[in-house]
């Protein structure tokens, strides 16, 4: 009774305290938030685009109403295309950092800001830093570089991580089984290097995105595919020599680049020929105003403010499209997140955020944003079976995000209809499962193991053996027969011959663009293009959006950790403690090993994207260490 009252007691004393710094914060914004235009003039919008895209809503900040939260990566791109149409948009204007992301998610905002010049409107980007995937997302507007930036746009590459070597150095024996010949996920934890086949799969994989990069850059900056290779295959190191080739438009200071809005020409600013306040050689011409005089600023509205209003109208309507996001390792159990920061789709939420969207009359049709390398098949094939429910009441139409490959390929397969970027990493239609024996580790530090059993495989899972030659094959049969269902489950969704569907399964990767060749999705687009085909699909004219999860303020995930506390808080608080001081790659790879660990938690079929398979730019580390 005590421990209740005084929980109460911090219940309500924090609730208090919240409530008094909030209020101070909320005069605070609102004495700084955008005003209208009083002239009513179309202003420039606003943004700046750098760090981590954060794809799905999460954990969120101090003391910010949901409403005035960073947009999601795919309500930046909503934005972007709404004031494409907004006669009260001049046009966008983006401060460009470093950013973190995939290619899907990258291509998507680089598709709306094709989309804003496809009107007529300027879209003009300043940067201090470009690698390729700065650039790619640049590369429709008018691009201002700091004249002692960093440029680094060399192409694209890949890394595995493989650990055999260092599981035998320290006593650790993988014991895997797959189906599949292109199931490489297992290869890094039995080998050094990559198979043949995972060597071939990934080289196409490759060459696809690569090939996907070079054309966007083409038709962004509006010349020959063979300028864009001789630009990454002789890449310039200053921005004065990217200038001179032609990957730049201008050498400017960021406030020289905002100046110099003022003189765009919104009717021909797209031709690349207008007067921008800039000199013949591409330089911002220098002011002659002192700091008591400072040049004319333009009228801008910011991104936040802008979503802010798009979010109040998303929230109209009697009829609803949901949203719902399902990003991470696929896992059994509730959505969460782990000291890496890596975020996990827990089945147990999904399947109830969808039995919400079905059983609501005022959702008309569901979109579910799928962006997961897979995990669990069991938990796999418990959304599945939900989201079959779910689209027999409604449309479902299904959106691919940055990955949606093996099992969140699993949970995209049934979908009315399928949408993907063509950076997409998709497919990966494979099996695999197995355990890590770590009798050796406890043999290394004094700790004999003695076992007794009763019946033949009861020791089939256990961590402290390896598979003898009757389990192997006892587990290979079990990965064997969820192979045949989730192929036959496949073939069914795409509405294929199950031979035409094993011909492109075979846990071979691929991207939206080579995904689309082979039937495994409907259409390349993004979110946006998923929820006007549900709203068709239902019949719509008019409608809100509805999310889920709801975003949330951290006082409301406070309340709700106070009010109903975490069984394994202590535990995590103690994980994050002991990892804290950890090197990068070694964290990385730890990171790596707990995802695999908790997807093979559940002792069935795991479906995961092979390894540590990342597609960045190769340069990725040296943008954030170099300085001058």
């Amino acid at each position: 009774m005590a421990k209740k009252q005084t929980r109460l007691l911090l219940i309500v004393a924090t609730l208090g305290a919240l409530i008094m710094v909030a209020s101070v914060v909320a005069l605070v914004l609102l004495m700084q938030s955008d005003l209208p235009s009083l002239d009513g003039k179309p202003r420039w919008l606003k943004a700046r685009i750098a760090g981590r895209m954060v794809e799905a809503p999460g954990n969120e900040a101090l003391l910010v109403d949901p409403l005035d939260l960073p947009p999601l990566t795919t309500e930046l791109t909503a934005a972007l295309r709404s004031a494409a149409e907004d006669d009260d948009i001049k046009g966008v204007y983006l401060e460009l950092g470093p950013v973190a992301g995939g290619w899907a998610s990258v291509q998507e905002i680089r598709d709306a800001l094709l989309v804003v010049r496809d009107a007529g409107k300027p879209c003009v980007v300043w940067a201090d830093v470009l690698t390729t995937k700065e650039y790619v997302l640049a590369s429709p507007c008018t691009i201002h570089m700091a004249p002692a930036g960093l440029i680094f746009v060399e192409g694209l590459a890949s890394t595995r991580m493989y650990y055999a070597e260092t599981f035998e150095r320290y006593g650790v024996s993988a014991n895997f089984a797959h189906v599949g010949d292109f199931k490489s996920a297992v290869e890094p934890y039995e080998r050094t290097g990559p198979s043949e086949a995972a060597q071939a799969a990934n080289d196409t994989l490759l060459d696809s995105i690569y090939g996907q990069m070079l054309d966007t850059i083409a038709t962004g900056r509006g010349v020959d595919l063979t300028v864009a290779e001789g630009w990454l295959d002789d890449p310039p190191m200053t921005p004065a020599a990217a200038l001179e080739a032609g990957m730049v438009d201008h050498l400017s200071y960021a406030d020289e680049a905002r100046a110099a809005l003022l003189t765009i020409d919104a009717t021909d600013a797209t031709e690349g020929t207008t007067e921008d306040g800039t000199t013949e050689d591409g330089t911002t011409a220098a002011d002659d105003s002192t700091d008591d005089d400072p040049p004319e600023a333009p009228d801008f509205r910011s991104m936040s403010e802008y979503v802010r209003d798009l979010r109040m109208g998303w929230r109209n309507g009697s009829d609803k499209v949901a949203v719902i996001y399902a990003e991470g390792t696929i896992v059994s159990g509730k959505s969460d997140q782990d000291m890496f920061g890596s975020r996990y789709i827990g089945d147990r939420t999904v399947v109830a955020q969808l039995k919400k969207a079905r059983e609501d009359d005022s959702i008309k049709a569901v979109v579910l944003r799928v962006s997961s390398p897979g995990g669990s098949g069991t938990a796999s094939d418990s959304m599945w079976r939900e989201i079959v429910r779910t689209k027999d009441k409604k449309p479902l139409i299904v959106s691919m995000g940055d990955y949606a490959a093996s099992g969140g390929y699993y949970m995209s397969m049934a979908g009315d209809r399928v949408f993907a970027s063509p950076g997409t990493v998709t497919g990966s239609i494979g099996v695999f499962g197995g355990k890590l024996n770590f009798a050796g580790v406890y043999e290394s530090f004094g700790v004999h193991l003695h076992a007794d059993q009763r019946g033949k495989y009861a020791m089939l899972l256990s961590s402290t053996k390896d598979f003898d030659e009757d389990e192997r094959k006892k587990f290979q049969s079990f990965l064997s027969g969820f192979y045949d269902v989730f192929t036959t489950k496949a073939a069914d969704g795409r509405g294929m011959a199950l031979e035409d569907l094993e011909a492109v399964a075979q846990g071979r990767v691929w991207t939206g663009t080579q995904a689309l060749e082979h039937g495994l999705i409907d259409e390349l687009g993004g979110l946006d293009a998923a929820i006007a085909y549900a709203a068709t699909a239902a019949e719509l004219d008019t409608y809100g959006i509805q999310r889920f999860p709801e975003r949330r303020s951290f006082v409301d995930q406070l309340v709700e950790e106070l009010t109903n506390p975490s069984p394994d808080a202590d535990a995590q608080l103690a994980e994050v403690l002991a990892g804290a001081s950890l090197p990068g790659a070694a964290t990385h790879s730890l990171a790596g090993v707990v995802r695999l660990n908790r997807v093979l938690a559940d002792g069935g079929a795991a479906m995961l994207l092979p390894g540590d398979l990342t597609l960045d730019d190769p340069n990725q580390v040296a943008r954030a260490t170099a300085d001058h």
